[in-house]
């Protein structure tokens, strides 16, 4: 079986014979290189032209200036150990991005209940004016999925808090597609999560994989372990507890 690389005729483009004589059949004796080619629903592109870099928008929210700025459009996870200030702060920087695109953002609680959402904005001195609760309990007071959670979502929305995502997705299988999903999804995203009780993450490793940026909410600092838009590890001093 001959490793030659496939070849057509450059005129008729007809494939050529094992035994051709150099002709074919048309005439023609210029052959080329057959392309190959991809599969059904792969898409390959090329990276001669360069897309838009990733500029971060400056925010004063605490979590921003961890973070280098927030790349509008792009996902967090904030981790950290129960009344570390994750909401918080999450709640913080939700706001002022809001503000700055003069949208609405979504705050999609499985954690809280209302009123304690409202009083996490007061903190920071931050305005919960521009934000929407989308609550775990219909209003029948049945358990909404995440799934329907984000349906309630307009494409137009500036930013998503998902809080918690293992109150939202129990599963690690489920925990995966949720990040998946909202990796899709237009607007900026800020999910937390818990730790385990080794300190790390809880779910699968995967899901510092599946977001662009995490940062490890702590009572004396903020440390950030992953950023597409900046020099990491990188580590802030919080002023004060939040």
């Amino acid at each position: 079986m001959s490793n030659k690389p496939p070849l057509r005729c450059a005129v008729c483009l007809r494939r050529r014979p094992q035994l051709c004589g150099g002709y074919c059949a048309c005439g023609a004796t210029v052959w080329e290189l057959i392309p190959h080619e991809v599969p059904p629903g792969i898409v390959v592109e090329s990276l001669e032209e360069r897309s838009a870099p990733l500029r971060p928008t400056q925010f004063s929210a605490l979590l921003s200036r961890a973070l280098g700025g927030v790349v509008l459009g792009l996902k967090v996870l904030v981790g950290g150990s129960p009344g570390a200030g994750k909401s918080t702060l999450c709640a913080e920087l939700a706001a002022q991005i809001a503000a700055k695109l003069d949208g609405l953002g979504y705050w999609l609680d499985a954690e809280q209940n209302r009123n304690l959402v409202q009083e996490l904005f007061p903190r920071t001195g931050s305005s919960s004016r521009h934000i929407r609760l989308v609550s775990r309990r219909s209003g029948s007071g049945s358990k909404v999925g995440w799934r329907d959670a984000l349906q309630a979502v307009p494409p137009d929305a500036a930013v998503i808090v998902v809080d918690s995502l293992q109150r939202w997705a129990r599963s690690y299988v489920e925990q995966t597609t949720l990040l998946e999903t909202v990796a899709t999804m237009r607007p900026t995203v800020l999910v937390v999560s818990h730790f385990n009780k080794a300190g790390q993450f809880a779910g699968p490793m995967g899901n510092e994989y599946d977001v662009d940026a995490t940062a490890i909410i702590r009572p004396k600092n903020i440390e950030v372990t992953k950023c597409r838009w900046s020099l990491c590890p990188r580590t802030i001093e919080r002023p004060m507890a939040s």
